[in-house]
Formats: structure tokens, sequence, C-alpha cells
């Protein structure tokens, strides 16, 4: 239980900002993170201490919500890129959510996954570049290019 809490309390941004720039859902999210940890214990015998613990649980949360959103998908016909729920900052006023969400929904799904986890997560470039199976480069350029298109937008709503 203690080893769990541990767990939990270290890793539940991280958990989190993967759920949320999948399923771009909050209540969903939640949901996603649960079921992410629950597949965790289960699985634990399985992780390689040769890789680094939150890459492992990370993608079972990105594998978690993916079959998550195939099943919604399934069920119901949904258009996730409608969402409301992008970027709820913690305990933050309702007009720093929505123009969190605003700037956030300005970005690709790419883009957004990489800003949530940088910012949210904070994770380095590094660790995102490996999560996500790309060139570390990749991943700096797209960040750099995500926040320059969010200050434009800041500068022209001015």
């Amino acid at each position: 239980q203690q080893a769990f809490e541990a767990v939990y309390h270290e890793t539940k941004h991280a958990v989190y900002a993967m759920a949320l720039g999948i399923v771009k859902d909050r209540s969903l999210a939640e949901d996603v993170m649960q079921e992410s940890y629950m597949k965790m214990v289960e699985n634990i015998y399985s992780y390689n201490k040769r890789y680094k613990f939150i890459n492992w649980l990370l993608t079972i949360t990105k594998n978690t919500a993916l079959d998550t959103l195939r099943k919604r998908n399934k069920e119901t016909s949904v258009d996730v890129a409608k969402s409301d729920d992008l970027f709820p900052a913690v305990n933050a006023s309702e007009d720093k959510r929505l123009e969190a969400e605003h700037y956030l929904s300005l970005l690709s799904d790419d883009e957004q996954k990489i800003v949530l986890l940088k910012t949210v997560a904070n994770m380095t470039h590094k660790e995102i570049a490996e999560l996500l199976d790309r060139p570390v480069g990749s991943v700096t350029w797209k960040y750099s290019e995500a926040l320059k298109k969010m200050q434009r937008a800041g500068r022209d709503a001015l």
C-alpha cells in the first residue's frame, strides 16, 4: 500500500497529462488513470528494470487511453477534437482554465501531448521523445513551435 501511494504521488501528474492529451476529457482521463494504475499493479511482474519506470507506466497509460477511445468510438460517434475539457489548470480560476483550453485548441494533437507532458508532467524533451517514440530534436522543435503558436495567438488577441 505504501509503495503504491509513493508511486502514485510521484507519477500522477504525468499519467493524467498523458491520458488527457489523448482522450481530451477530464472525467475520461481520470477513468483512464484509474485503469492504468490497476493495470500497473496487475502487471508489475512484467516491468523491466533496465527501463525507466515512468516510461513503462506512461506506455500503459497511452495504450489504455487509446483503447478507451476506440471502445468509445465504437459505442458512439464522438468528435474528440471538439471536447470542452482540454487542459484544466490545477486550482486555476475558470478564466485561466478557459484561456488554457483556448490556446491548447490551437495546437495539433502531437503538439498538445508534448506541451501537456512538458508543462503538467514536468518531463524533459528526452523523456517525451522516448515515450512518444520520436527523435528528441522533433520533440524540441514541436514544443518550440507550439509555444510560438500560442504566443502569436496571445499577441493577436491584444
